[in-house]
């Protein structure tokens, strides 16, 4: 089978909810931004994304809070694990709609998802070393 038609699971940390994507991630990146990190309750997120019909949830319900205009982030409303990133409108000048985003380590195998850069490291944390060579934005 094609990679670009294979097919990944992924969850949250309960099994409550459940999804797959077809192929790999497009792009994945870490993201130091101050929303994430407090949305995460970490020093910066691993967001992946694909096409939005290469999204599909298979099992429960993703519960969605909208966490700044026009974004959603979703979660698993049982366990609380971050699962989704939805840019509803234009951000920072990028326009997402259209593509589904999701935490990187949320899938069964996150090997797929290799990060390509840094993000907002802006907003990175003094304790945080970036020490894996991969390029670096003080913005998206």
């Amino acid at each position: 089978m094609a990679e670009d038609t294979k097919t990944h699971q992924g969850g949250c940390l309960c099994g409550a909810v459940r999804y797959e994507i077809r192929g790999v991630p497009e792009w994945s990146a870490h993201c130091h931004c101050r929303s994430c990190q407090r949305a995460l309750g970490a020093a910066f997120a691993t967001w992946c994304k694909v096409k939005a019909e290469n999204f599909k949830l298979t099992k429960g319900r993703i519960k969605l809070c909208e966490t700044s205009p026009g974004i959603e982030r979703g979660f698993c409303g049982t366990c609380g694990t971050s699962l989704t990133y939805d840019a509803k409108q234009e951000v920072d000048g990028q326009d997402w709609q259209g593509d589904a985003w999701f935490a990187a380590v949320t899938l069964d195998d996150p090997a797929i998802a290799g990060p390509k850069t840094h993000v907002y490291v802006s907003h990175q944390q003094p304790w945080i070393e970036l020490a894996d060579g991969l390029p670096t934005f003080p913005e998206f």
